[in-house]
């Protein structure tokens, strides 16, 4: 198997440049892409580290290649392409991947106890107490899966806050474009990036659609782009020192393949909000609503009671709803009053009866049976 994707590697190689230096640029990129391919493949079965490292780096180097090709007019050999990106593709891609540090505190989470020891344990503490984890492993990879709307993204930006880590929040539709060769380097970047930025958090959510389950009928460019993430998680393991943490989300956490699924260490279910959880989230979400008043009448414990089946981000719409109607009232009855009524508890009954659950009971079925049959970590 080695030799023979060897030859087909090394054939499609040699038609790319004599395609490259013949000037044919769309038979070049086509030969560039199958032999980077064949490489990839070919490093599955090979032992030997240092031919693992060579076969890599002219895989690099052919897909650096075809992104040139594509993407301007240069004239150099392929032996000439270096495996680093040049700052033009570097600012290229930070142009649309731009890291942050968001403002959200463990406190506005609500609930999430696991999730958050589990991050803690994971992130915080390794990233606050350096000399206590100097030398040691630590986790480099988190799943967050469950029902949408349930505090993923926000568990995600927390961590990042608590640790003050440059925090890559992404989505496949930052990462997957129409240019050939892009999508593998824009993820070649965000960890090269993540890697000059440390300590790091990528965050990156919708993962199923970048490392989809192969079943052997997706395209070339799935599996480039779910290679080229498997080689960036690799590489963030490679060294104990680096602080770079890869926290997945996803809610069909069945459709992600194999291969990626071992590369998270973690795998941690954020469910639906019980009571208790709904009344903190309500809790929260007013007191960042600094001009949403409520009336005497309204009962929290009665409002977490209504909203079973709800998620956190209904339970914020709910509270958007209910304060936009005495707005409403003001403007059309043109009240002389500068501020508004309080919020009542009927507003937040109309609320409730306009908004229903973004989250289907199946979606909720499914999520907790995948977490029952592979177990969470």
């Amino acid at each position: 198997m080695s030799k023979t994707l060897y030859n087909l590697a090394k054939e499609a190689a040699t038609k790319a440049v004599q395609f490259d230096s013949e000037g044919n640029k769309e038979l070049a990129i086509t030969y560039y892409l199958q032999a980077y391919d064949h490489l990839i493949s070919l490093i599955k079965y090979t032992e030997n580290k240092r031919l693992k490292e060579f076969y890599l780096e002219r895989a690099e180097n052919y897909i650096d290649r075809s992104y040139d090709l594509k993407t301007r007019k240069v004239h150099r050999s392929v032996q000439a392409v270096p495996s680093e990106m040049d700052e033009e593709k570097r600012q290229a891609i930070l142009s649309t991947v731009i890291p942050e540090k968001p403002n959200v505190k463990w406190e506005d989470v609500a609930g999430l106890k696991t999730a958050k020891q589990a991050i803690e344990d994971s992130i915080i503490l390794p990233l606050k107490h350096p000399d206590l984890f100097e030398g040691m492993p630590s986790w480099k990879g988190i799943l967050l899966f469950g029902p949408p709307g349930c505090g993923k993204t926000l568990i995600a930006r927390a961590a990042a806050t608590e640790c003050d880590a440059t925090f890559f929040n992404l989505s496949s539709a930052d990462l997957m474009v129409k240019w050939v060769g892009d999508s593998e380097q824009r993820i070649k970047t965000l960890f090269q990036v993540a890697k000059e930025t440390q300590p790091s958090i990528i965050f990156l959510d919708e993962i199923d659609a970048l490392g989809v389950k192969r079943t052997g009928e997706e395209s070339g460019v799935s599996t480039r782009v779910l290679s080229q993430l498997l080689q960036g998680m690799d590489g963030v393991t490679s060294r104990v020192d680096d602080r770079i943490m890869v926290l997945g989300a996803t809610n069909r956490p069945w459709n992600i393949d194999s291969a990626l699924l071992r590369r998270f260490d973690k795998r941690i279910m954020i469910p639906l909000p019980d009571v208790i959880t709904r009344k903190v989230i309500f809790k929260i979400t007013i007191r960042n609503m600094p001009r949403l008043s409520l009336s005497e009448d309204v009962n929290l414990d009665e409002l977490a009671t209504l909203t079973v089946g709800y998620t956190g981000d209904d339970i914020k719409k709910i509270c958007m709803d209910a304060w936009y109607i005495p707005i409403h009232e003001h403007i059309k009855n043109k009240i002389d009053e500068y501020i508004p009524r309080d919020v009542n508890k009927l507003d937040f009954i109309e609320a409730l009866r306009n908004r229903k659950s973004s989250v289907t009971s199946e979606e909720v079925r499914l999520n907790n049976d995948w977490a029952n049959r592979t177990g969470t970590i």
